[in-house]
């Protein structure tokens, strides 16, 4: 199996897991935030389906794009218009799978080139690194719903 064909089978699984998880949640604690700091069910959803957005075009360009305050202002309120776990579905299996398209357009020898991030300092990944950010991403978002349903009480695994 080539790498890319397993990113893809990985990441789609994990997206299933996040929304099998989140649809587990009552309705009065999608919004619900612990400790009134912490971020909602609702909220990371939404960060997971505008994040492959960001992922494909990291490796279409093969680098970071720039990402100023206004840019980071613009996708927040994008992202808004996902106010259901439905309509977070939707966007998040509709941009997946354009991601997955991108991803099985790279050649094995592309897998690795580096791209450098500004966030630190030496943050520099690899092409095939980039490619499982989504996946990534999914599976750290499960488990912070997890970690929500326990705080309401919720101890059953889903």
């Amino acid at each position: 199996m080539k790498y890319q064909d397993q990113i893809v089978r990985s990441t789609r699984m994990a997206l299933d897991d996040l929304f099998r998880t989140a649809k587990a949640v009552p309705p009065d604690k999608i919004e619900w935030k612990p400790l009134e700091e912490g971020r909602s069910v609702l909220d990371q959803l939404q960060e997971c389906a505008q994040a492959p957005v960001w992922f494909r075009s990291v490796l279409e360009e093969r680098a970071c794009p720039p990402f100023d305050e206004e840019k980071w202002k613009q996708a927040l309120i994008e992202r808004k218009k996902w106010n259901t776990i439905e309509k977070c579905e939707e966007a998040a299996r509709e941009n997946t799978e354009k991601l997955f398209e991108t991803i099985q357009n790279f050649s094995d020898e592309d897998l690795d080139v580096m791209v450098h991030f500004p966030f630190q300092e030496g943050f520099l990944r690899s092409i095939a690194d980039i490619m499982g950010f989504h996946y990534w991403n999914l599976v750290y978002h499960t488990g912070q719903i997890n970690y929500i349903q326990t705080l309401y009480g919720d101890k059953e695994m889903h």
